[in-house]
């Protein structure tokens, strides 16, 4: 009841709006039943929507696939274009020789991905590989989730940089997030959070 969902609609709707496909692309993952993204899916920057999961764990295992092969292709596109170090270089290398394939930016949003970790907690790795390499690749990670177990991140807090807390339910949640309890002091309107990136930035926003 925080606006959760809402947050996530309005930041793809933002991004799609602003960004045309070739720049930008999204990767949906829901492991509930995918309300939170069943009406982005017709968006020409979603690359794949992914809802369920926790119905049917085989999908876990083809996602988990799929972002490896992600990975690899875009590492391959880099050393075929004469060894790039990242994927600015190539954006750069593109726009003089425009017959290399187009290599957008690559948003992964996993909501519910605590219940996912708890599934499948060999996850966290596919998570931590792709938070270390993934800023080169242009593959970037939005987690989302209503509980955080602080315990099933395991080495991944260092490549959340970023980190939005809408109200939580206790001053604790909120620490987990933020390191305080201001979220939990937010008043019962959808929408309301914390921005924190890295120490220096802390502010409250209102999201849609």
């Amino acid at each position: 009841g925080s606006g959760k969902s809402e947050l996530l609609r309005s930041l793809v709707g933002g991004l799609a709006a602003k960004h045309p496909p070739e720049e930008l692309a999204f990767v949906l993952v829901d492991y509930k039943d995918g309300a939170a993204f069943a009406e982005l899916s017709r968006l020409p920057h979603v690359a794949g929507l992914i809802t369920n999961l926790q119905r049917d764990l085989s999908l876990v295992d083809r996602m988990h696939a799929a972002l490896i092969g992600e990975q690899e292709r875009r590492q391959t596109m880099l050393r075929e274009a004469g060894n790039l170090d990242d994927i600015v270089a190539y954006q750069a290398r593109r726009e003089s020789d425009p017959s290399l394939p187009p290599m957008p930016d690559l948003l992964v949003i996993v909501d519910e991905f605590a219940e996912l970790l708890a599934a499948r907690p060999e996850f966290i790795d596919l998570f931590v590989g792709l938070g270390r390499v993934g800023r080169s690749l242009g593959i970037h990670l939005l987690l989302s989730s209503q509980r955080l177990d602080e315990g099933r991140l395991r080495g991944l807090e260092s490549h959340l940089r970023y980190r939005l807390c809408l109200r939580t339910y206790s001053a604790t949640e909120s620490k987990l997030v933020l390191g305080t309890p201001d979220a939990y002091l937010l008043p019962s309107l959808p929408g309301l959070g914390y921005l924190k990136v890295d120490t220096e930035v802390y502010v409250q926003f209102r999201a849609a």
